[in-house]
């Protein structure tokens, strides 16, 4: 179950996850600044955004889960493109606002890579056909892996809606 979570290494699950919190702050920071120099998101803007986003925390989350193995990496690298949704309150909203959003973005993060981890196991187990590489997680944990992550993601998300 550690090597699940964790991955075949946890120095890398590590990286990746500090990887992931330094990224996430990027786009916090870069959507900040976007909305302050440029002012609020257009509806259609804010939807591309969001289709780009969740595009992107697809791909971080598969690398992270391909590379390592770890639901935890995938789970941060899922929930880098969400913390765009920060920009606009970083500056201007109370702290415990701020920290509402960071659940949402939590739970939004958690079922993106759940989804990256779903896909990069799959890529694994076809890859393992052809290449020498280490057992890939069973589907049944796989199955668990995604049951968990939608308890999980929902309930952050659940909590965010409450508190607002």
């Amino acid at each position: 179950m550690n090597r699940f979570f964790l991955g075949r290494s946890s120095r890398l699950t590590a990286y990746f996850c500090g990887l992931s919190v330094g990224l996430a702050l990027l786009v916090a920071g870069v959507s900040e600044l976007w909305i302050i120099v440029l002012g609020e998101f257009s509806v259609t803007l804010s939807w591309v955004f969001l289709a780009i986003g969740i595009g992107v925390g697809l791909v971080i989350s598969f690398v992270f889960g391909y590379l390592n193995g770890g639901l935890l990496a995938s789970w941060t690298g899922g929930a880098v493109p969400m913390a765009g949704s920060l920009g606009g309150s970083l500056t201007s909203e109370p702290l415990s606002v701020i920290a509402i959003q960071i659940v949402s973005v939590l739970g939004y993060g958690i079922l993106i890579g759940a989804l990256g981890f779903v896909l990069a196991v799959e890529k694994h187990r076809l890859d393992r056909r052809t290449a020498d590489l280490p057992e890939p997680v069973s589907r049944p944990m796989l199955v668990g892996s995604l049951a968990l992550s939608v308890l999980l993601g929902g309930m952050f998300l659940w909590i965010s809606s409450m508190i607002r």
